[in-house]
């Protein structure tokens, strides 16, 4: 991340980066004490109010018309705008409270180093997340620099269950309350950036968490890492973006189902298209009668490994006539709206690799 010197400076006109990215990264105890740290550092650093963490900007962002529909969300969320980080609280959150206090500083602190004088790894996790995506879910205003960070800061509340249960070949804690974590929401470089740090509290012996040298293994399972990255950005997208996107599925699968229906319609009342029924029937081989599938899958195999090959490529042909011909604008007006999920998906993911499927083609 490029560093803005300053706080809430947030890139925009960045669409070809992905809305919201998750890098991840793991110290061993082993490293924080050969390099004379300690875990519950983290805590006193990150709890500085600076242009890296700060809560003077925070603000419910959204669409209000009246006095009446802004004292209503007011009351809604217990806060419209205010200060949160004053008195002994801090900017920093975890699994209780969105802004901890100085007592729960030196628990979490504490916590922390007993994790680290167990043997445990710290992992570290970074949402970072695109201004312009900010934007168009009503999280930023890039006028005014406030950033609805409880709203952020609660999506987060809601994932870290789900990776600390499924992040590994078992939950890494061995109880509700053998997990430590905390997090961090950074303003100064051109993306926003949500930390959180986690870590096993009592020692590890289970033997599928451990390494052959019996140190904790740092991993995170990439299912479990993308499911979490989707809940969070689902969580947080707008009522419009959600839409969006609904309407777009709904049309495609609109298309889909009246293609299919159109194509049956064609092939029994085009006689046109007999002989290549004919064709497909004759090559189908009859000891598997009951159990053939063509053209009624979406996995159809084409290659020889299969008996029903033959017919499958048969089929797929004369599929690719009735879309070329009688079906040709139906078709056409698929493959455009399925072409705007495409356009869609490059704003959340980022651009394609190369040799990567886009979703009108899968």
């Amino acid at each position: 991340m490029v560093k803005t010197g300053g706080f809430a400076n947030f890139a925009t006109g960045e669409k070809k980066t992905g809305a919201v990215l998750l890098p991840t990264h793991f110290t061993t105890a082993a490293q924080a004490t050969k390099a004379g740290k300690q875990f519950g550092n983290l805590v006193r650093t990150y709890a500085a109010k600076s242009s890296k963490v700060m809560d003077e900007n925070n603000q419910v962002l959204m669409d209000v018309t009246d006095a009446e529909q802004a004292q209503s969300a007011s009351d809604s969320f217990g806060y419209s705008s205010r200060f949160s980080a004053t008195g002994d609280e801090h900017p920093l959150f975890d699994s209780d409270t969105l802004n901890i206090t100085d007592e729960q500083m030196d628990k979490l602190e504490d916590t922390l180093n007993l994790a680290q004088a167990n043997g445990n790894i710290l992992h570290e996790m970074a949402f970072s997340m695109r201004g312009d995506w900010l934007v168009e879910n009503g999280l930023y205003d890039p006028e005014t620099k406030q950033l609805d960070q409880d709203k952020l800061k609660r999506a987060e509340q809601h994932i870290v269950k789900d990776l600390f249960e499924k992040g590994g070949p078992q939950p890494l804690g061995e109880g509700p309350d053998d997990v430590v974590w905390f997090g961090a929401v950074h303003q100064d470089t051109d993306h926003l950036n949500m930390h959180i740090w986690y870590a096993k509290v009592s020692p590890e012996t289970r033997p599928s968490m451990l390494h052959k040298n019996g140190e904790p293994k740092g991993v995170i399972d990439f299912k479990a890492k993308h499911q979490a990255e989707s809940k969070f950005r689902y969580e947080l997208e707008s009522e419009a973006t959600k839409m969006q996107r609904a309407n777009v599925y709904e049309a495609v699968g609109n298309y889909r189902g009246q293609i299919k229906q159109d194509s049956l319609t064609k092939l029994d009342q085009a006689h046109k298209y007999t002989p290549d029924l004919q064709k497909i029937y004759d090559i189908l081989p009859q000891d598997l009668r009951g159990r053939w599938k063509v053209g009624n899958t979406d996995t159809l195999v084409t290659n020889d490994k299969s008996r029903m090959a033959p017919a499958n490529r048969r089929m797929n042909t004369l599929i690719d006539k009735l879309l070329t011909y009688e079906l040709k604008d139906d078709y056409q007006a698929f493959k455009t709206t399925a072409q705007k999920m495409d356009a869609m998906m490059t704003e959340t993911h980022g651009q394609q690799h190369q040799g990567q499927a886009k979703w009108s083609e899968m």
